[in-house]
């Protein structure tokens, strides 16, 4: 199996302008008032919640807890990581991989160095991996696990040409050895602790500073591509979707009118991390200062009473499933508990209602007021009585936009 052999440091280097904003000229001095690149949501995050947790990782080896801080740590080791062993901005780096904390870290970790990053689930055929892959033209591979590597090495492997590869969970050794004899591997901490001596130098070197090499990064914009996302090619061969950082920025920016999250509110995740939407609300979630808690399919169950949760986004059937396996368990209840539990949900249900209504309808009296009282400009009146005849349509078709489980259809 190879091992860590000499990269050469890419002369061009790119990086997240406020994330890491001591490596471009000016340094810390640089006033963003805005992000440029979604990276740098994890300097806000961690500035603001530095010490709440904000993820909870309970079924990979080892289980992990992150705080806001750890988390901006790991990204910011990982991303450096990376660029020891040569990636440069605008390449393309496959992650092949399911959710997890170490996704998210290797998904950010990649987008700082301002480098693109595919991405894919290990359910995929081997065969749209290779498609997906090639078409992308990506240089260099991260992958979930060695029985997802093993299962991909002869028939993929083989095929490809790969710079490196990068493991997120488990141990090198359990590789193929054949698939791999002439490809460098590093597995998770490999990364992190190549990024974290070289953030070390970068810091605290000099000889840096007196050879102004400071100048070398250039700063990721928002209209730089960030990721590959590809169809689930039920219509043919998957074709690739270009987002750039601009795109899952608005996403952050105004997810908040759908999933109104505060700091303290946990989140359950258990979609791909490359579904769309899941992946944007992730990113925005943390943005509040909210803990998210990974969970699966066979655990949702038992983790929706551990954790209840303020908030779960999944696809209908997830939701129609559980609702079935609630129904069939009253069903066979006896008769007492059987009508205390119709109850409750009676009472949930007429609760829910009371609450929209109470926090439409406060603001509604609010704008009724002010049309009694207002004398100015005519307009403002008028956008008034525009407010209170929507909120008047939102009481009366029960539409309410502040729920706690989102489904994407």
């Amino acid at each position: 199996m190879a091992g860590h052999g000499q990269v050469q440091i890419p002369a061009r280097r790119k990086c997240s302008p406020f994330l890491d904003s001591a490596l471009l000229p000016g340094g810390n001095e640089l006033a963003v008032h805005e992000w440029k690149a979604v990276p740098d949501i994890w300097r806000t995050a961690a500035e603001k919640y530095a010490d709440r947790v904000a993820l909870v990782d309970p079924y990979h080896d080892p289980p992990s807890e992150l705080t806001y801080k750890q988390l901006e740590q790991q990204i910011l080791d990982f991303s450096h990581g990376l660029r020891v062993v040569g990636v440069a901005p605008d390449e393309k780096i496959a992650l092949f991989a399911d959710n997890s904390c170490r996704w998210l870290v290797a998904d950010q970790g990649i987008m700082a160095t301002g480098a693109i990053n595919v991405v894919r689930g290990t359910k995929s055929s081997d065969e749209e991996l290779f498609q997906i892959y090639s078409h992308s033209e990506s240089i260099a591979l991260v992958v979930d696990s060695p029985q997802f590597f093993n299962r991909l090495a002869e028939s993929f492997i083989s095929r490809i040409n790969a710079r490196f590869i990068v493991l997120l969970w488990g141990d090198k050794s359990s590789l193929n050895s054949k698939a791999v004899m002439d490809i460098p591997v590093y597995d998770y901490n490999d990364i992190t602790e190549l990024g974290r001596e070289n953030r070390n130098a970068l810091c605290y070197s000099s000889e840096l500073s007196e050879q102004g090499q400071q100048g070398v990064f250039e700063a990721i914009g928002p209209e730089d591509v960030a990721t590959l996302i590809y169809t689930s090619g039920t219509g043919g061969t998957p074709k690739g979707v270009m987002l750039t950082h601009r795109n899952l920025l608005h996403q952050i920016n105004n997810l908040w009118d759908i999933v109104p999250a505060v700091p303290g509110d946990r989140f359950l995740s258990m979609l791909p991390p490359w579904h769309a939407y899941e992946r944007s609300t992730e990113y925005f979630i943390f943005t509040h200062g909210i803990q998210q808690v990974y969970t699966t399919v066979k655990h949702l169950k038992a983790d929706l009473q551990l954790h209840q949760p303020h908030y779960i986004i999944s696809v209908p059937l997830v939701y129609e499933t559980l609702h079935s396996s609630i129904q069939r368990q009253i069903s066979a209840s006896s008769p007492a508990r059987k009508t205390v539990a119709l109850a409750l949900i009676k009472i949930s249900l007429l609760f829910m209602e009371a609450k929209k209504i109470y926090e439409l309808s406060q603001f509604s009296f609010f704008c009724l007021l002010f049309l009694l009282f207002w004398k100015g400009n005519s307009l403002i009146k008028q956008s008034c009585q525009a407010i209170i005849h929507f909120l008047h349509v939102q009481l009366s078709t029960g539409k309410n936009r502040r729920c706690s489980f989102v489904a994407f259809t």
